[in-house]
């Protein structure tokens, strides 16, 4: 590679790197006493594509602790946690890469946050609002509907809501949390973009 290429390609590592501040491991809570569950079934393993290092800059913060998920259309979609189901959007085709088109089921936990889980497939939700779910229960089908780069599932928690579009983060509650899941290795720090983990 020529000189001037390299130093191009470092000064570009370097500048991304400089312009988010590091991950504070110590807010991730502890793994083997987390109420979460990885979101896919046991024995299921997806990539990760965007976690904490890709939303910890956007949204002034707000989905600093989403995760993506890439998986197919159709991939059966696992509640990560108790809790009610207090919003449910199916009517959205997939493809059609539209901000704020997408299709969802929001669960509320006993201490009033919701996990959110985004870009399912048309006619996918497998639950209704008022339902009550026990982690592991399916509760939807993987899809691509709304702006979305490909088939993937984004999941995170709030700290309270539901926060419905085009609100979809309203500030306190739209605040996003760290969170830890007890059935796959260890990840003190959160998922990492990049890798696998299998849900056991």
């Amino acid at each position: 590679m020529k000189r001037s290429v390299m130093a191009a390609v470092l000064f570009s590592v370097s500048l991304s790197a400089c312009s988010k501040p590091a991950v504070d491991c110590a807010v991730f809570p502890a793994q083997h006493d987390s109420p979460y569950v990885l979101p896919y079934e046991v024995g299921t393993a997806w990539d990760i594509y965007a976690t904490t290092e890709h939303y910890r800059s956007a949204n002034k913060g707000v989905g600093t602790y989403a995760i993506d998920f890439v998986m197919p259309v159709g991939t059966k979609i696992l509640a990560a946690r108790d809790g009610k189901v207090v919003s449910v959007r199916e009517n959205f085709e997939d493809g059609n890469n539209e901000d704020l088109k997408e299709n969802y089921v929001f669960i509320q936990h006993s201490d009033g946050s919701i996990a959110r889980y985004f870009h399912l497939t048309f006619n996918g939700a497998l639950v209704n609002e008022g339902e009550q779910v026990t982690a592991g229960d399916v509760i939807a089908l993987s899809g691509n509907t709304g702006q979305s780069g490909g088939p993937h599932l984004h999941f995170d928690v709030q700290q309270c809501g539901p926060n419905l579009p085009p609100n979809y983060n309203s500030l306190p509650c739209g605040q996003t949390v760290p969170v830890t899941f007890r059935n796959t290795r260890e990840h003190s720090c959160g998922l990492n973009t990049g890798e696998k983990y299998i849900a056991l």
